[in-house]
């Protein structure tokens, strides 16, 4: 399986490359004085077993890294030179309705334009739950766990769709879901059909950390 790549441009489209999964990178709205019932903290509570919106952020990835349910864990710390990256795989999480025959998290930094007329850079956090199934029957599943996430978190988010291909062949959707306020996206999904084996439901949560809280990044501007 190959390594999950984030990329931006400047249309703010999620790709996919035969395996890999090129994410778009687009920011979000601040999510402080949101209420408990927002469909984007729903999600955060149901779907991850660390939830970066509950508790204070260090709190939060104290409780990621150090989760004794977590096997074959990586971590790449932030230097001059590269971004924080933290992934590992669940003994027994799983929160889907289907079952994963593994669910890795992921938690990585990266550099994004803000495309705005001063043409300035942010770093977000992309916090990724990946859910994985095989032959036919797990691509139903994980295509079904996408419209029960839809159904369940997307009636008041507008969500706008780019197709994933291999070549010629479209072998998944991925789903950008927009606050009504804005323009930019705090939260995704994914089914992916990998190889002839493989297939994938993904979460994707966008976050800044504000004053030791994760909130949904938006541009200064938008404030």
């Amino acid at each position: 399986m190959g390594q999950f790549i984030f990329k931006v441009d400047k249309r703010t489209v999620l790709t996919m490359k035969k395996s890999l999964f090129l994410f778009l990178i687009i920011l979000g709205t601040q999510c402080c004085g949101a209420q408990p019932a927002d469909p984007i903290f729903q999600a955060a509570k149901n779907y991850f077993r660390s939830n970066p919106y509950s508790v204070h952020f260090n709190t939060f990835l104290n409780h990621l890294m150090n989760d004794p349910t977590l096997l074959n864990t990586t971590i790449q710390k932030r230097t001059d030179t590269t971004l924080f990256f933290f992934k590992g795989y669940y003994k027994n999480h799983n929160p889907f309705n289907f079952k994963a025959e593994r669910t890795e998290i992921r938690l990585a930094e990266a550099e994004v334009d803000l495309e705005d007329s001063l043409s300035r850079t942010d770093t977000l956090l992309f916090y990724q739950l990946l859910g994985y199934s095989y032959g036919q029957e797990g691509l139903e599943l994980v295509k079904k766990e996408f419209s029960k996430f839809d159904r369940r978190y997307g009636r008041n988010l507008y969500g706008q769709d780019s197709e994933i291909k291999n070549g010629q062949e479209i072998v998944g959707i991925a789903r950008n879901y927009f606050l009504v306020t804005s323009t930019i996206s705090p939260v995704s999904i994914v089914w992916a059909k990998l190889d002839e084996l493989q297939n994938v439901f993904t979460i994707t949560l966008r976050m800044k950390v504000v004053e030791n809280i994760a909130t949904l990044p938006i541009p200064r501007d938008s404030r």
